[in-house]
């Protein structure tokens, strides 16, 4: 994610799908996805070539960076069949239908969840597969890079105070030192009784289930936008425990006013 020539998107699609959409690293599963040069790696030779890269989570790729694996024990994990199996059918709930839950609000297969001055923040796609695919653009006021994921794809980071992203990937929490912070949980709900119970509102009766909720907390420091599952701060009155369906976006605030600085470095190598 440096000054190398970025990876085609078929590459990554091919990076992948080899590994079951997930990490390989046994136990792990993580869906959010970097991609590791491993035969040669990039100081040799620069190159983009699948047979000699590999889909790791950002931990793993970390260690895969610092030497923890061989090259013939990540051109193993590239040729498990059955665990890129069992990583995809670890994943299952990544195929179910989505709710998000933001700002005291439910978007029923709404893939815009947050969407500010016409930038996505937030949203979830469905692949020819039938996965959800995160994507993120964080915003900030500040002239600092800030996550970017693309399609399940991490392409941006810069540097935050905390990351957090357990195995399987049902929980991404990212936070910047101005207090800019993200943070996302998919919880699988099996019926409308469950959901009830644990949002407390009876607004489900035409969901089909079982789904998968994803809560979203979201801070942009320095301004009064502050989201949680629960409430939403951005001004005015707010309305809450509403429930819409199949709509073009979930939370869409426009004209803010505010002059977005974030990510100048990956703007540049992206022109």
């Amino acid at each position: 994610m440096s000054g190398r020539k970025p990876i085609p998107k078929a590459i990554k699609k091919v990076l992948r799908t080899e590994v079951g959409f997930g990490c390989p690293v046994k136990g792990c599963g993580n869906p959010y996805l970097e991609y590791h040069h491993f035969d040669p790696p990039v100081s040799v030779r620069a190159h983009n070539e699948p047979e000699g890269m590999i889909a790791l989570c950002a931990q793993h790729h970390k260690k895969a960076d610092g030497g923890a694996y061989t090259v013939d024990q990540l051109h193993a994990l590239k040729r498990d069949k059955v665990n890129a199996d069992l990583v995809k059918g670890s994943l299952d709930w990544l195929r179910k239908d989505l709710l998000a839950v933001v700002g005291g609000n439910f978007y029923y297969e709404t893939p815009k969840i947050i969407t500010i001055d016409n930038v996505d923040l937030v949203s979830l796609v469905r692949d020819e597969h039938g996965y959800l695919r995160l994507n993120v653009n964080m915003l900030s006021l500040e002239p600092e890079e800030r996550i970017i994921i693309e399609d399940n794809s991490w392409e941006n980071i810069g540097s935050p105070i905390d990351l957090r992203s357990p195995p399987q990937g049902k929980e991404l929490e990212v936070s910047y030192p101005n207090g800019d912070y993200l943070y996302l949980r998919f919880i699988e709900l099996k019926s409308k009784e469950q959901a009830i119970k644990k949002y407390g509102y009876n607004v489900f009766d035409d969901l089909t289930f079982p789904i998968t909720a994803v809560e979203v907390n979201m801070t942009i420091a320095g301004t009064r936008i502050e989201l949680t599952p629960d409430s939403s701060q951005i001004g005015g009155i707010q309305m809450t425990g509403s429930l819409s369906s199949h709509c073009g976006g979930g939370i869409l605030i426009q004209k803010t006013g505010l002059y977005w600085k974030q990510n100048p470095v990956w703007k540049r190598q992206n022109l």
